[in-house]
């Protein structure tokens, strides 16, 4: 019962009991009464229109407007064509010939308009309608498959760092559905993940539009793409190195998210060695500070002692932030400084003897046996 949770369906449900029990109602005060007979009729009907509101999801905007007009269309038509049927070939009774003559041709021209409309509707396209209605300062963003499959761009879209329209080809769409039917299950997993990350994106941003123009001239994926972004100067957004040097070669800008990628990556990389000048100390001791050329600072170990000089330094971690990044490294031939455990045992001593303090110091992990030891011999 959890799709009486979802209000869409529950708003169905008493749309076909509300028109049943309207129907009831007329039925009822006719004489004879045939309450039975328009409550059948209505729940018929209601369920027909529910069944049309639902066909809505699966066939686009586009194509029911289309149909929309070629059912009237069709109607205009029929009302020329009727009159000229004979009334007698439908029997003696001219007036019921008229009728008859009227509803078929209602019937057979309104059926043409609305498939004729509905077969050719890739031939029409509104894309000019839209890019004229749209701000000029709003390119078309067109998403190719690798993009959608990659992912990445939905955190772009959402954090604002890409705006204006974004389209989703017809032809896009179907690739990622031969992707997600394959046999193989890699190419399955890529179709499936691409056909997720759309639904992602729709809920990231109300701009996003599915294009059902087709270019049955042009073979392959890439050139129907590029055919799109030149009819109405968009552009493409892919991570596909080949096809950004065909649409460049056609004139049509691409945005390669591979190549931002590579322009934000960080200057420097956890084990790098790179040469920097110390300029000043740091906050904890034996620490100096130097700057890399973008302004990143960079926190030396054991740097202190090598201020004013340009020292050979080898990157240990990187600590990124909302306010910057901050690169932490040592000298190369930087030593760790051995660390007196006898000295360290001693003064931890006196300072529990000095406080008072009565709790047994922990064993250290270090073998001080094996050092006295070797210290008596």
């Amino acid at each position: 019962m959890s799709f009486l949770r979802n209000p869409i369906y529950l708003t169905r449900l008493f749309f076909v009991l509300i028109t049943t029990l309207v129907g009831y109602w007329v039925g009822r005060v006719q004489v004879p009464s045939r309450g039975l007979d328009y409550s059948i009729i209505a729940f018929c009907l209601a369920n027909i229109l529910v069944l049309v509101e639902v066909s809505t999801n699966i066939i686009s905007s586009k194509k029911i407007l289309l149909a929309a007009g070629g059912l009237l269309v069709g109607l205009v038509i029929a009302w020329f064509v009727y009159p000229t049927i004979p009334p007698s070939v439908f029997g003696a009774d001219i007036e019921m010939g008229q009728l008859q003559a009227r509803i078929i041709c209602n019937l057979v021209f309104g059926y043409l308009g609305i498939i004729l409309a509905i077969k050719h509707a890739n031939r029409l396209s509104f894309s000019r309608l839209n890019f004229i209605m749209a701000s000029p300062s709003d390119t078309a963003k067109i998403f190719d498959t690798s993009v959608i499959v990659d992912g990445r761009i939905k955190d772009l879209i959402a954090s604002n760092f890409l705006q204006g329209n974004f389209l989703v080809p017809e032809f896009v769409l179907e690739e990622l559905h031969k992707l997600a039917d394959s046999s193989d299950p890699k190419k399955r997993a890529r179709g499936r993940r691409g056909l997720e990350m759309l639904d992602e994106i729709k809920d990231v941003t109300p701009r996003l539009a599915i294009c059902e123009k087709d270019y049955p001239e042009h073979r392959g994926v890439d050139h129907k793409l590029i055919a799109l972004a030149k009819e109405i100067g968009g552009e493409v957004v892919t991570n596909d190195y080949n096809l950004q040097k065909i649409a460049e070669f056609h004139r049509v800008r691409v945005l390669n998210i591979n190549e931002l990628a590579s322009l934000l990556k960080p200057s420097v990389f956890v084990g790098e060695t790179f040469t920097l000048f110390v300029s000043r100390e740091g906050k904890e001791p034996h620490q100096g500070v130097g700057y890399l050329e973008d302004g990143t600072m960079v926190v030396v170990e054991d740097g202190r002692s090598r201020i004013g000089t340009e020292v050979e330094l080898v990157v240990t971690s990187i600590h990124q932030t909302s306010a910057g990044r901050m690169v932490f490294a040592r000298p190369v031939d930087h030593v760790p400084t051995p660390v007196d455990l006898r000295s360290v045992r001693q003064s931890d001593g006196q300072q529990r003897r000095r406080s008072g303090n009565s709790v047994p110091h922990p064993t250290p992990e270090f073998p001080i046996e094996a050092e006295t030891t070797q210290s008596d011999e």
